[in-house]
């Protein structure tokens, strides 16, 4: 019996990669026309390739012939994993395929906050260069060399922060959950200079110029960037996010930001997506928002459907998904 896969993506062109690669293999996808109701259109799915929407409860139960939901980024959080679990549904994600493009994006973002770019561009984005806005006009910017880089997260992603950073001439400060599973001396291996548990975040906080957060959204690590921990930073500090939003506390940022406590933020993610345009965050000058394309490359969406495609090509072989995440179910 040939596999129901449906697809829940928005996005062009990896709609048309993933289709390309599946029709090569003799499989079909259907993709989720969103505006009509999702359940009826899942209810015979044994795959679903799941973009940025929430996989819940109330849909697995829609879905009885479920095997699989695959998730097109590293990030699980908008699945219940747990839920999956106890029904028999594989989990898999795409843990490294986007690696390089974010850890690129996270550099763009500290690029442009350092160098203040946004002091030069118009409310619309456009570039401000004419005689009456001559370089005098300008706030100057200031170098990355030499500054301290704090990573929140030491996984594929933040490693390949590190090793930017170091190109740069930055001191690299991480922080990992498990600090004693980076063997001993490996910091030339990670690109760092100090590898710290958890517990030394506020230490960290205080002495670090630029603050990337490259850690997955768990119940631990969800608004573990509050009023504390931003209090803890200079107030010439730039905080960096290209992970999950709510790893952050909202308003806390919002206060930060507009009482000068730090001197900017850019983030990829945003607590709602899209984000509406009233947002007060949106309306300030040092926040910066970019709509959750940092891992969105030609040769990332090109590698994460070939992955996608493998997990896929193995369930219909009764095998079991290369990248699974509920590893209970092996």
């Amino acid at each position: 019996m040939a596999l129901k896969i449906k697809g829940l993506i928005k996005n062009n062109v990896f709609m048309e990669s993933l289709t390309k690669k599946m029709n090569k293999i003799g499989l079909d996808i259907e993709f989720i026309d969103y505006k009509k109701p999702l359940k009826p259109q899942l209810t015979d799915a044994n795959i679903i390739v799941n973009g940025f929407d929430n996989i819940d409860k109330s849909i697995l139960d829609f879905c009885p012939n479920l095997k699989l939901v695959q998730q097109s980024g590293i990030g699980v959080d908008s699945i219940d994993v747990k839920a999956c679990t106890m029904k028999g549904i594989y989990v898999a994600n795409v843990p490294m395929a986007n690696a390089i493009s974010v850890a690129e994006h996270a550099f763009f973002l500290m690029l442009y906050l350092a160098k203040n770019i946004k002091s030069g561009t118009n409310e619309d984005g456009s570039n401000i260069s004419s005689i009456l806005t001559s370089r005098i006009q300008y706030y100057p910017g200031t170098e990355i060399h030499g500054k301290t880089l704090a990573i929140i997260g030491l996984g594929v992603t933040g490693i390949e922060v590190a090793k930017r950073a170091k190109a740069f001439g930055m001191k690299v400060e991480a922080i990992t959950k498990h600090p004693f599973t980076k063997t001993e001396g490996s910091n030339k291996k990670y690109f760092v200079d100090s590898i710290n548990g958890t517990e030394k975040l506020l230490d960290i906080l205080a002495k670090s110029d630029i603050i990337s957060i490259h850690t997955p959204l768990t119940n631990e690590t969800e608004g573990m960037i509050g009023i504390k921990e931003l209090r803890m930073m200079k107030a010439s500090a730039y905080l960096i996010n290209v992970a999950r939003a709510h790893i952050v506390d909202k308003e806390a940022l919002f206060s930060a930001l507009s009482n000068k406590e730090i001197a900017g933020a850019a983030f990829d993610v945003y607590w709602d997506e899209p984000a509406a345009t009233n947002e007060k965050l949106l309306g300030l000058d040092n926040f910066i928002l970019t709509p959750h394309i940092a891992g969105w490359t030609t040769e990332a969406i090109d590698t994460i459907t070939k992955i996608i495609i493998i997990n896929i090509e193995r369930i219909s072989h009764g095998q079991i998904p290369l990248t699974l995440v509920n590893q209970e179910l092996i």
